[in-house]
């Protein structure tokens, strides 16, 4: 107990950011630098004295979420989503696709209850952006840990960097992965996601629609594949968990974000086993208006699953 008391909020928070692996811990930093610089913005006519009565709340909120290690939850409140491509998705299957997704759906079914290693690379290729508040913002950040800035706080949110796990078949996902969004799930896919077919005896390469604002209900072609992806009531459940009452000074107003680009490789063994999966997009964060800023990125996810262990 005594040498933990012997370090500052800034140190230990400074120490969270260059231990974290996955974007859950990052989410509680995140948090706490938007929440004071939102702070700032909200108390810019008060008091000096009661700014860091809040400022001080918010820090300690964020710390004990921190410890907590409760993750936060997606990028969309409900409004209108789905794929692109409509004309495609529509068109009759071929029987090439409907036997492929049998296929492929049954061998991730059973993939998913094995062991498997896991490897993920997510870079920003266009610069968070939040307008006036950048300059604020990066400030903060700076005071708790001089190498990070927006980019690198919010790229540990969603995943950024070169990232690899081996899951124990029975291990608990979020744990292995930091984000159970992150583990293999069993496909559902539709034979008229398929587009662009190819198959090569047992290596079958499509592409996916374009997907605006995707939920996790099954509703989009890319969440028929996978759940690596961020909808904004996850931003906002997050939000509120970690802040409690103070929550409303940080809400989540709108979002619109575009996955596109969306390439899937799946290898199957001759048995009909997943030997391997593998997919590619392209997201654009078109706008995420918060009550205090609004902003704007863009980035891709490169992720592959293989070495399954039944």
């Amino acid at each position: 107990m005594a040498k933990k008391s012997e370090l500052t909020l800034e140190e230990l928070a400074a120490r969270k950011i260059r231990r974290s692996n996955g974007w859950t811990r990052f989410w509680a930093i995140v948090l706490a630098l938007v929440l004071v610089g939102g702070v700032a913005f909200f108390a810019n006519n008060q008091a000096k004295k009661a700014n860091e009565a809040a400022e001080a709340e918010a820090s300690s909120l964020a710390a004990e979420y921190a410890n907590s290690n409760a993750g936060g939850q997606s990028w969309n409140d409900g409004s209108a989503s789905g794929d692109n491509g409509s004309a495609n998705a529509n068109a009759p299957a071929s029987s090439e696709a409907e036997a492929a997704v049998k296929a492929i759906n049954a061998a991730t079914a059973q993939a998913a209850n094995a062991g498997y290693t896991w490897a993920r690379k997510c870079e920003l290729t266009r610069a968070i952006d939040v307008g006036s508040a950048t300059e604020t913002l990066n400030g903060i950040i700076h005071r708790v840990d001089s190498n990070a800035d927006l980019n690198s706080v919010v790229g540990g949110f969603i995943g950024r960097g070169d990232k690899n796990a081996t899951y124990t078949a029975g291990a608990d996902a979020k744990e292995t992965f930091g984000n159970a969004n992150y583990a293999l799930k069993a496909t559902q896919l539709q034979a008229s996601d398929l587009q662009e077919l190819k198959v090569d005896g047992n290596t079958y390469t499509f592409k996916l629609a374009n997907a605006d604002n995707p939920q996790k209900d099954g509703g989009t072609s890319l969440n028929r594949l996978t759940d690596d992806f961020i909808t904004q009531q996850e931003v906002a459940d997050g939000i509120k968990e970690a802040l409690g009452f103070l929550s409303s000074l940080l809400s989540v107003k709108s979002s619109d974000v575009s996955f596109s680009e969306i390439e899937v490789t799946v290898v199957l063994t001759d048995d009909g086993k997943l030997e391997s999966l593998h997919y590619y997009y392209v997201m654009d964060v078109k706008k995420l208006e918060l009550s205090v800023a609004t902003g704007t990125g863009a980035g891709y996810v490169d992720a592959t699953y293989n070495n399954f262990v039944y």
